[in-house]
């Protein structure tokens, strides 16, 4: 098998039919096959999933139920259950707009074996806001280490890797998070970004980020980035991760003491301590100010 296409699902109703419609319509010169990762949704997500698994028989292959197992245990068994060269992943909320977009990336990989993964630009859809735009405005260029932990460089759906690169210790990290996967692909070969506009990646949809508690989210992140710091290379200054867990629990922070949440803002406002005590300090002077100086009229 040349190509698997990775499709990770759980209460996407809404979404997974023009997910999977645009995995069928890839345009491949190569056997690919679709694998579908469906939790057990509370919805009609199964269904939708079952229609398409009867309609292409050949490509498609179900894994779904007895139980649901969890946003990381779902997304784990599925991958695993993947047996291409190359691996595609797509959330069932997100999906493919360019049918040559697999085709292309494959050629890439095969012309260039010192790469261990492409990825290319997409399409945001903020269903929030009502607005769309480019996931980001950067050239194409090969990604470090330092770009793909300073933000987000492209969606997931966007990349293709080469599963040669993989390693059976991965099964031992919780690598749901795809900023983990992208920093050990990054020590086995080149990551290449071209600015193509393959894919739509939806903001603001009820998926699981969404219908995760702000406080449980970051503590969930904060463990994804102690697994990324358990694979960074030796001498790559790790204060990189501290930034990132003091950032998710500012947010927090500033989101839960706004609601009156206290208790959750500090446990947030303990975590930002550990991981930047003067930045917290000055941070929380600031929200002090704000709330007790009376607002000008």
């Amino acid at each position: 098998m040349k190509v698997s296409l990775c499709i990770i699902t759980y209460n996407h109703e809404p979404y997974i039919e023009a997910c999977l419609q645009g995995a069928v319509d890839q345009v491949l010169n190569c056997d690919y096959e679709i694998i579908i990762g469906e939790d057990l949704s509370s919805d009609g997500t199964l269904d939708i999933c079952k229609k398409f698994a009867a309609a292409y028989p050949k490509i498609i292959r179900l894994i779904s139920g007895p139980v649901n197992v969890g946003m990381t245990a779902n997304g784990l068994r599925t991958f695993a259950a993947c047996s291409g060269d190359y691996l595609a992943i797509c959330e069932g909320d997100d999906y493919w707009t360019d049918p040559h977009k697999l085709q292309r990336q494959v050629d890439f990989l095969e012309t260039h074996p010192d790469y261990s993964m492409v990825a290319e630009n997409g399409l945001v859809l903020d269903t929030t806001r009502g607005i769309e735009h480019p996931f980001n405005n950067i050239d194409e260029r090969d990604l470090e280490i330092h770009h793909l932990l300073a933000k987000r460089q492209f969606p997931t759906a966007s990349v293709l890797l080469r599963r040669a690169a993989l390693d059976p210790s991965l099964m031992n990290y919780k690598f749901s998070a795809d900023t983990f996967l992208w920093c050990f692909l990054a020590q086995k070969g080149k990551i290449r970004y071209f600015p193509v506009m393959s894919s739509v990646y939806r903001k603001g949809t009820q998926g699981v980020v969404l219908s995760t508690d702000k406080l449980e989210w970051a503590l969930l992140m904060e463990k994804w980035n102690n697994d990324i710091a358990k694979i960074l290379p030796k001498g790559f200054d790790q204060q990189v991760l501290k930034r990132r867990n003091y950032t998710e629990f500012l947010k927090v922070f500033h989101f839960c003491a706004n609601k009156g949440e206290f208790k959750k803002a500090i446990c947030s406002l303990k975590k930002c301590f550990h991981y930047q005590p003067l930045r917290t300090m000055q941070a929380f002077s600031k929200f002090l100010f704000r709330k007790l100086t009376p607002a000008s009229k």
